[in-house]
């Protein structure tokens, strides 16, 4: 239930570095709290993972999403208020200095 809790509305986050170390450091300490394993213990985020026989996979839902949710939009009608958004594209502007970023950073 905290998995499904914690990616509601996820589609619409703008994720820095900052934030997905924070997203794995928070699927780190569900996994630690659900095994009952202290932070006294200094067991490291691998053994743990081999323990339970899973790899991280929270950023990798998260981004597959945002992908879903991307997907979604562009190919709703052309005069779509949210792919406008997304696209970030306004008509008549002439935008100087370096090209903007890709919608997903990988």
């Amino acid at each position: 239930m905290v998995w499904a809790v914690f990616q509601y509305d996820v589609e619409g986050w703008t994720l820095k570095k900052l934030d997905r170390n924070r997203i794995e450091s928070f699927e780190m300490w569900c996994w630690r709290k659900m095994l009952g394993i202290s932070c006294k213990e200094h067991r490291t985020n691998i053994s743990i993972l081999e323990e339970i026989g899973l790899e991280k996979e929270l950023m990798g839902k998260l981004a597959r999403m945002k992908l879903q949710y991307f997907g979604h939009v562009t190919r709703g009608s052309a005069g779509n208020l949210a792919l406008t958004v997304l696209e970030g594209s306004v008509d008549g502007l002439c935008h100087q200095g370096r090209p903007k970023r890709q919608w997903m950073m990988t």
